[in-house]
């Protein structure tokens, strides 16, 4: 085994070298390795700045909502009116034909919308932070038919999506499941022998998706919206207090 690492070892070796070192190109491969290193450094600095800012945010928010939760706090009602707004592109075809009005928790809704979407849509909006009652007086259409405002075909949301089933991850959930790959690849000589290949292949899953932010997308302009929502409202925080 010892010999036959030497043999590849050596062999990369020499390969590399005469990559490198050749008297013709050498100069110019040199030249766009070094470049390439300092693309990948900047990168790799910009990556990590953008990761923490996020991880704060998010932390923060977590936070705030939990102290919400549990002091109960009184939320403006401009203030609650736009957490409602900023879901309904995950709770109906058409959020702008909903009207929102909020005061002391109490939320309105009115205007046009499509009848297999009312339950979502109440639901969805019952739980926004802050929201103690959401008063209903929906026009509701089995059918987009005339109605200006329904018109346009698009898929029906099927509600706020987890970051990990969106078609782009965070910062932060590309770097807890790379961190997460790297620990469990790391730590595969620990388990037994059963448990050692699993925990290799697991690793080594959650390592490549965690740096390719790759991710199961759905086909169609109303998933890309979404995703598209999603992220904006994850970029700027969702965390209005």
């Amino acid at each position: 085994m010892n010999t036959l690492f030497g043999l590849v070892s050596g062999t990369a070796l020499g390969v590399l070298s005469m990559y490198v070192l050749d008297p013709i190109a050498g100069r110019r491969r040199r030249a766009q390795a070094r470049d390439k290193l300092i693309r990948f450094q900047r990168q790799a600095r910009e990556a990590a700045a953008v990761t923490a800012r996020d991880l704060k945010n998010r932390t923060l928010g977590i936070l705030a909502e939990r102290r919400a939760a549990v002091s109960g706090d009184h939320v403006d009602g401009a203030i609650l009116t736009e957490r409602v707004r900023s879901k309904l592109g995950f709770l109906v075809r058409h959020p702008s034909a909903i009207e929102v009005r909020a005061s002391e928790g109490r939320v309105t809704l009115s205007g046009p919308v499509l009848a297999d979407e009312v339950q979502q849509l109440i639901r969805g909006v019952e739980s926004v932070r802050g929201v103690r009652d959401v008063e209903n007086r929906l026009e509701v259409h089995e059918k987009p038919d005339d109605v200006p405002a329904l018109q346009g075909e698009t898929e029906k949301p099927t509600g706020q999506r987890l970051d990990i089933f969106q078609g782009r991850w965070s910062p932060s959930t590309r770097f807890l499941i790379g961190g997460t790959g790297a620990a469990l690849l790391l730590s595969a000589n620990r388990y037994p022998n059963g448990l050692a290949p699993l925990s290799a292949l697991l690793g080594v899953g959650c390592l490549v998706y965690g740096l390719t932010q790759r991710a199961p997308r759905r086909k169609g302009r109303s998933a890309t919206s979404n995703d598209n929502r999603a992220e904006t409202e994850a970029a700027a925080g969702g965390w209005t207090a």
